[in-house]
């Protein structure tokens, strides 16, 4: 039912809505909601104003079928304040209607008084005999005795589940919930979350020998099964308040709560094995995460490798400061319990060594409340680890509850993979939560700043001395050059505060499910103990302007740093399920496997241990090489790796040398004022690699390519001839790269798209460069060298200049050039060919149309 200001709707068979201003109403509400929270009766069964005796109508009638055609209780509502007269009145109408409709009960609910008499096997004037009582002594379940097969610690009791069977019920459960897209998907999970708080109440709090309150008794009603987990869900509430707020409901109608409970009851989730908990749970997370979701959700495989890189032990107090739906918690907890099961194996304390692990060691930050709730539901089902999340919080605050977060230095480890590309400004009260962005280091004198900087300084805040970060982080934080962006200023800071150990390139498709583009890596770090700290703030007080390579050697702490590009990482760009995974080898359940050989995990493991990687994806460099290997100190791995490698690339018998050497950059400025009717040519590039014009009118092209319309314009303009190269500045790493032919001798392009000349012919031929610089094995160049995290990065101008080409000779690069030339030719052809084709396929149709006399239709 809902009230609605005077009115009142009653969800019954075939909905009714009244004034709820008469007192009257406000019994009859009552009674309604008795005989559908207390009795468990399906409230679709009942109707209301039903015509019985002498054009008489029954206020409420309870039928025993679903198409209410059999009424078995009708009841007479009368005000509290009902004088005797009104109150005779209202039993004789009872037992008339009653009578009339053919019912085996009437009551009569008069708010303060209420009797139930069974009218079927009576005379119509008896009374006495008859009487039952008060309206609580009505029969539950149409007087029928109601079976549970569920009976606590019994052999009929729930039972532990396959990882299969569990993954295949809730699934189900949230496809009742999610109901077809109906449900907004976060709302859906949060319901489902109820739901399995209910569950897990039931399953704990269950007494030897009673029936599961978790169940659909034989012939129950939805009405009943409903009541009874909303009052599992209120006992949870009151005995974990962590979780939900007290006033928090259930919002899901009868039929769907019954349903969920029918998909899940016979499953003990307590029972279950974490691992199998877990590995059932993934898939379902996974999934459910996608599209506007994804932003909440790490694939297992990445928050997987970022703990195992960090192998944090049962004595660890571990954060995750934007946690989420509790990925990297939850992946800390199976790992650590896989190593405590070893290393405590037979022990009497093993399972309180990883109680109290998960119960004080676990701590979680999220602003999200819902996401909240789901994080703590998703710890809680497997086995707890939810008691310390800090809800409907920022991280960036001082306003936390728990004392471990309120102090600096209280981490041995945090691992996460932060929101990014949200810019934090000054006053933001919802991100700052009652701090301002002056109180960070890697903010002074700035107004702004993207969130994943400050949240980095924030956890490094917290880590203990020594402690160690693992944390997802968009590529631009490591590579940007422009001071404006403030990466340079973060990573300056980062090398002061402690050891940069290593960094794993991701491919860029591994947030794509979620619908980003950010290219990310995964930073570990470890904070500078106190001495160190103590060592390289003297080295900078002895000389203020030494530089960080500088800074690390006077001081003896340089170290090495483990760079390392993974290709694969255990799913597809749609998010499903792959079996190249360069990050990890996966046991049987999908989890960490106890050998890594061939896996970055194993060659870090290696490194870890003794320095020095023979991994081709993996390269080791003193962290003042890093410094000193580009100038804007850049520590991306997809760079420092392609340089290491890069002279290993050259093929045999190719001669090598920097584009620098080779090219020079043309900029032939056109002065468009000088003719302004005259029609240029304006040219555009693709990934084809071949050039064409762009179409004058389309878009917010102007009518015509005419000099005037130039002259306003807000780009540059260069001219290109014949024999020149024209790439892409944003695309050159998807082969946006062209070779000038004379049929675009004297196009115009802006200076998005740089012209480059060859600056001796006879050494390297300009076509064959151009095809080159397309190849795969130079987009992959390409998107080392390029900075930025979003889909459009781009490449410096002194970065491409310092890439090194290779080449054959001269007549071998025209072989080349002229394969390539004759093939799209034939491809030319091919598409003529085709076109014509069509044409007379057309040309015979419409002379059919001619025959038949048909009008051309216009479309639509």
């Amino acid at each position: 039912m809902e009230v609605d200001g005077n009115h009142i709707t009653y969800f019954i068979h075939g909905n009714k809505k009244y004034r709820f201003t008469d007192p009257e109403e406000k019994v009859r509400a009552d009674t309604i909601a008795f005989l559908a929270l207390k009795k468990g009766y399906d409230i679709h069964r009942v109707e209301t104003e039903v015509a019985g005796s002498h054009n008489d109508f029954a206020d409420v009638v309870l039928y025993r079928d679903a198409r209410c055609t059999e009424p078995w209780l009708v009841i007479e509502n009368k005000k509290a304040d009902a004088t005797p007269a009104e109150r005779a009145e209202g039993e004789g109408q009872a037992f008339a209607n009653a009578i009339s409709l053919g019912a085996k009960y009437a009551m009569k609910d008069f708010g303060n008084e209420s009797f139930i008499w069974q009218i079927e096997g009576f005379g119509g004037r008896e009374r006495e005999k008859n009487r039952i009582g008060t309206r609580d002594k009505l029969p539950s379940n149409y007087s029928e005795e109601m079976h549970y097969s569920l009976i606590a610690n019994t052999d009929a009791d729930i039972k532990p589940a396959s990882a299969a069977v569990i993954n295949m019920a809730i699934r189900r459960a949230h496809s009742i919930i999610w109901a077809g897209g109906k449900r907004d998907p976060l709302s859906a999970f949060d319901e489902w979350s109820k739901l399995m708080f209910a569950k897990v109440r039931d399953e704990r709090h269950t007494p030897n020998g009673k029936p599961r309150g978790f169940q659909v008794g034989t012939g129950e009603s939805d009405a009943a099964v409903s009541s009874r987990v909303h009052e599992l869900f209120d006992q949870a509430k009151r005995q974990d308040p962590s979780i939900f707020p007290n006033n928090e409901k259930l919002e899901l109608p009868d039929r769907k709560i019954a349903q969920v409970v029918e998909a899940i009851e016979q499953i003990s989730f307590i029972g279950t094995d974490s691992d199998v908990i877990g590995t059932a749970f993934e898939g379902f997370f996974g999934s459910v995460f996608r599209g506007s979701l994804g932003q909440y959700f790490t694939m297992r495989s990445i928050a997987r490798f970022v703990v195992g890189m960090l192998s944090p032990s049962s004595e660890d107090y571990v954060l995750d400061p934007t946690c989420g739906s509790g990925g990297f918690l939850l992946e800390a907890l199976l790992q650590v319990w896989k190593v405590t099961d070893r290393d405590f194996a037979g022990q009497s304390d093993l399972e309180r060594v990883k109680s109290d692990f998960a119960a004080q060691n676990v701590y979680g930050i999220e602003i999200h409340p819902t996401l909240a709730r789901i994080s703590k539901i998703s710890l809680l089902l497997h086995h707890d680890g939810h008691t310390n999340i800090e809800a409907d919080r920022s991280c960036l605050g001082p306003n936390l509850s728990k004392q471990r977060l309120k102090q600096a230095g209280g981490f041995d480890i945090i691992v996460g993979n932060p929101p990014f590309g949200t810019k934090i400004e000054e006053g933001d009260e919802d991100q700052l939560d009652g701090t301002s962005l002056s109180s960070f280091e890697v903010c002074k004198g700035k107004k702004s700043v993207q969130s994943e900087q400050v949240i980095l300084e924030r956890s490094i805040e917290w880590l203990k001395p020594g402690g160690r970060l693992g944390m997802v982080l968009p590529d631009g934080i490591l590579n940007n050059s422009g001071a404006q962006s403030n990466c340079p200023a973060v990573r300056d800071w980062l090398f002061k505060q402690g050891r940069i150990l290593g960094i794993v390139s991701l491919p860029d498709y591994a947030f794509r499910r979620s619908g980003a583009t950010n290219k990310t890596s995964i930073l570990v770090f470890e904070k500078f103990s106190d001495d160190e700290s103590r060592r390289i703030n003297q080295a900078f007080d002895k000389k203020s302007d030494l530089s960080i390579s500088e800074a690390l050697k006077s001081s003896g702490l340089d170290y090495h740093i483990f760079f390392a590009e993974a290709n694969y990482v255990g799913y597809t760009p749609s998010g499903r399920p792959d079996n190249r995974n360069d990050l990890y080898n996966s046991d049987q359940n999908g989890f960490l496997s106890n050998d890594q050989e061939g896996s970055i995990l194993g060659e870090w493991n290696t490194w870890y241990e003794n320095d020095g990687t023979d991994d081709p994806r993996c390269v080791d460099i003193l962290a003042s090489d890093v410094w000193n290997a580009h100038p804007s100190h850049r520590i991306d791995p997809k760079y420092h790796v392609y340089k290491a490698h890069a002279q290993e690339l050259i093929p045999s018998g190719w001669a090598a040398a920097p584009l620098s050497s080779l090219v020079e950059r043309k900029k032939r400025a056109v002065d468009f004022g000088k003719n302004p009717m005259r029609e240029y040519k304006v040219l555009t590039l693709s990934q084809t690699g071949v050039p064409r014009l762009r179409e004058a009118g389309v878009g917010n092209n102007p009518p015509e390519w005419l000099g005037m319309y130039f002259a306003d314009s807000s780009s540059k303009w260069y001219e290109v001839q014949e024999g020149d190269i024209v790439y892409s500045g944003i695309d050159l790493w998807k082969g946006v790269v062209c070779y000038v032919t004379a049929d675009y001798e004297g196009a115009v392009v802006t200076q998005e798209y740089p012209i480059l000349k060859v600056k001796d012919p006879s050494k390297i031929d300009p076509e064959f460069l151009s095809v080159l610089l397309r190849s795969k094995r130079f987009q992959k160049v390409f998107r080392a060298i390029n900075t930025g995290h979003s889909n459009r990065r781009r490449t410096q101008q002194s970065d491409f200049n310092q890439a090194l080409v290779y080449y054959p000779s001269l007549n071998e690069q025209k072989e080349i050039a002229k394969k390539v030339r004759d093939a799209r030719s034939q491809i030319t052809a091919a598409m003529q060919k085709v076109a014509t084709v069509e044409r007379e396929i057309d040309a015979t149709l419409l002379a059919t149309d001619e025959i038949l006399d048909l009008n051309d239709e216009p479309i639509e």
